[in-house]
């Protein structure tokens, strides 16, 4: 029987689970533990070849990218200035953005890096707020994009970038990199004293994973190979020169129904699925929104399945 070292803290042991691949419903088994010290669940053994998991319809290359003619420009400029000056308002995805500025400090001048940005999406919104030096860097997208509105990604690691940012941020980026402190030491390299580093990532002690266990969508095997815990992050963050400011849970309702429908052998990306096909969806409005009730619920409670920690670099 493998004996199972955990790569965060170095306990020894801890229980074993078989995980599906279901997104794509490859339904291929992947050996999962949990660290019985502080609790992060990993993958057994990581993939030689992790880029085969990772096919050209995977979303973050898919991701629509917002285009407003000239007074949608305006607009939106108008309200960057109002939210991050006068304060944030409103709800779902912008006040999110501004939640993440505000709380790092970040003003329109700063120099911001998205790892594992993808297309680039969250750039171009917060080029269309009026943030000024955006740049991206993801090894899977099929080439250096540079747009006319001055956002670049590179197709590179992290630690192929020389430059140096005011904010790093790593949006459900972090739990797939094989070697999270070579990770975080890249990124405080590329950091400005005293500045943020803002991961956002999947928490196994949630409600999500005790409901649903080797089901929790959020598992994602083998692409997801670490699911950490509030303290295998603040013991990350300590041995790699951060401290652990803020943390915010920010889980959606994908927790209940993507679980669900793993439950009941429907792979995320399929015509059965609610992601696919909402019009043949397998969930009842009511349910729906029962999922984002619960949801809002379990974030307050620092229940849900996925959280943003705020890094400042000492």
């Amino acid at each position: 029987m493998t004996k199972h070292i955990c790569r965060i803290c170095g306990a020894e042991g801890g229980e074993v689970f078989k995980v599906r691949e279901m997104m794509f419903g490859l339904r291929t088994e992947f050996e999962y533990f949990q660290c019985p010290r502080c609790r992060c669940l990993q993958i057994g053994v990581i993939p030689d070849d992790l880029g085969k998991y990772y096919p050209d319809n995977y979303y973050s290359m898919h991701t629509k990218l917002p285009a407003p003619g000239p007074l949608g420009r305006a607009l939106w400029r108008v309200e960057g200035r109002a939210r991050l000056s006068l304060g944030n308002f409103g709800s779902g995805r912008r006040r999110r953005i501004f939640n993440w500025m505000r709380g790092t400090n970040t003003n329109f001048g700063a120099s911001i890096l998205d790892v594992g940005c993808g297309r680039g999406k969250l750039l171009h919104e917060l080029r269309l707020f009026g943030f000024e030096h955006l740049t991206g860097a993801d090894p899977f997208v099929s080439g250096e994009l540079r747009y006319d509105s001055g956002v670049v990604v590179h197709k590179c690691e992290l630690s192929e970038l020389e430059q140096r940012f005011d904010l790093i941020m790593m949006h459900h980026t972090f739990e797939h990199v094989p070697d999270p402190r070579a990770t975080l030491a890249a990124a405080r390299e590329r950091l400005n004293p005293g500045k943020f580093l803002l991961l956002r990532v999947p928490v196994v002690d949630c409600f999500a994973w005790q409901k649903y266990g080797v089901n929790w969508f959020a598992l994602d095997a083998p692409r997801h190979l670490y699911l950490h815990t509030p303290a295998s992050m603040r013991l990350l963050a300590e041995l790699e020169g951060f401290t652990l400011a803020n943390v915010e849970w920010d889980s959606g309702a994908h927790q209940f129904w993507g679980s669900e429908q793993y439950s009941r052998d429907i792979p995320h990306r399929s015509p059965s699925s609610h992601e696919d096909n909402p019009k043949g969806s397998i969930f009842t409005r009511g349910e729906l929104r029962e999922y984002e009730r619960k949801s809002r619920e379990l974030n307050r409670a620092a229940q849900g399945d996925s959280a943003c920690f705020y890094l400042r670099r000492l």
